[in-house]
């Protein structure tokens, strides 16, 4: 789930999917590459907002159908001549070491070369950066999560107005630690630029004050000792152990929740210490009113389970009955999570920003109205 009370002007997009190609290819560091990407037509580009993702349709070797994934945007929305996507080579789970790896991440990786054509989506997501407001930023980051901090601080750098910015970000250790040079430039030439990077563990070939600046996880005593105070905005990214520890030193901390903007991908109760489990937030919201339910029928692994109203759409009702769509945004706009409605007929609380294709759904968005047959 994403959360922002930015309130700007949606870019100028493009409709459906469009065509391009890859400029350049650049290894960050041992795990995450980043990709450049340029229209093949050659027409300009329109701008985007600070932290906004790209949706794909990707054709890999050994998957019938397309695959659909969304990545940040990593560069800068001025002027762009492209637009660079900064992709994490995902293994499997640590827990399930026999499992495949990232299926996407890998593909880019392994397959995508300068060259590689692509068809992509208009810029879209929620969490971005409120370039009008001239509150101080805090950008706090874990892992590849950097990519829309990277956005972020580059816009603040190009706005030129001076506001301050902390960049924060933890990482394993400079094996895994991505453009962590281009933001100690942006630090060294831009005094509003302040920047502190915590290694879980330092090894020797690590320099302090050099890649990284502490060792150990960002705590809140770190929080207090470099900012002082919570007089801030605060936007979070990372994984969602690093994201529910984050949001919870900041709200303990004191924070503003209005300040606190995040992109996570998962119902925002589990972020909260404390806070109704999804099933019991759901019930106390009045979301079992909505819907009409049925039975559930999902025709790739073969269940069939009856639809239950405290579930707020049929992902979420998916993976409570042990499975693993594809998805992304949780909002309706990336697509990742589109199959096709086979039978039945679903009911959105509000209409899609991109509808899906024609004879699909975004189970994201979607409630069933009567039995449901997915192609999950």
């Amino acid at each position: 789930m994403t959360k922002t009370t930015a309130q700007t002007a949606r870019p100028e997009s493009w409709q459906g999917a469009r065509t391009f190609v890859v400029e350049r290819k650049v290894a960050e560091c041992d795990i995450i590459t980043s990709f450049y990407l340029a229209p093949e037509d050659g027409a300009p580009l329109p701008s985007f907002e600070p932290g906004q993702f790209l949706a794909l349709e990707l054709d890999i070797p050994g998957e019938k159908d397309t695959v659909r994934r969304t990545f940040t945007i990593s560069c800068s929305p001025t002027d762009p001549a492209f637009y660079r996507l900064t992709i994490k080579r995902e293994p499997p789970p640590p827990d399930q070491p026999d499992a495949p790896p990232g299926l996407s991440s890998n593909f880019f990786h392994d397959h995508v070369d300068v060259g590689t054509k692509i068809n992509v989506k208009a810029p879209a997501g929620k969490f971005f950066l409120d370039v009008a407001s001239d509150v101080p930023v805090v950008l706090l980051s874990g892992g590849v999560g950097l990519t829309p901090m990277i956005s972020m601080v580059n816009t603040i750098v190009d706005q030129g107005n001076g506001r301050d910015v902390w960049f924060i970000h933890g990482t394993r250790g400079r094996k895994e630690h991505a453009l962590g040079d281009h933001v100690r430039q942006l630090a060294a030439k831009n005094a509003n630029v302040k920047t502190h990077t915590v290694y879980e563990k330092a090894g020797p070939d690590c320099v302090k004050g050099q890649h990284y600046d502490s060792e150990g996880f960002i705590t809140l005593e770190l929080l207090q000792d470099l900012l002082g105070g919570t007089d801030f905005e605060f936007y979070l990214c990372g994984p969602p152990a690093f994201m529910k520890v984050i949001y919870n030193v900041l709200y303990d901390w004191g924070a503003d929740e209005t300040r606190i903007h995040y992109e996570f991908f998962g119902p925002a109760t589990v972020l909260r210490e404390g806070a109704p489990p999804p099933d019991e937030a759901a019930q106390d919201s009045g979301a079992e009113d909505a819907g009409q339910g049925g039975t559930i029928t999902f025709a790739q692994s073969g269940r069939t389970a009856e639809w239950e109203p405290k579930f707020e759409n049929l992902l979420e009702f998916a993976e409570a009955n042990g499975l693993a769509p594809a998805s992304g945004c949780r909002d309706g706009i990336c697509q990742t999570c589109m199959v096709e409605l086979m039978e039945g007929e679903v009911i959105y609380a509000e209409d899609p920003i991109i509808p899906p294709d024609p004879g699909f759904v975004l189970i994201c968005q979607a409630k069933p109205n009567g039995d449901v047959t997915i192609d999950i």
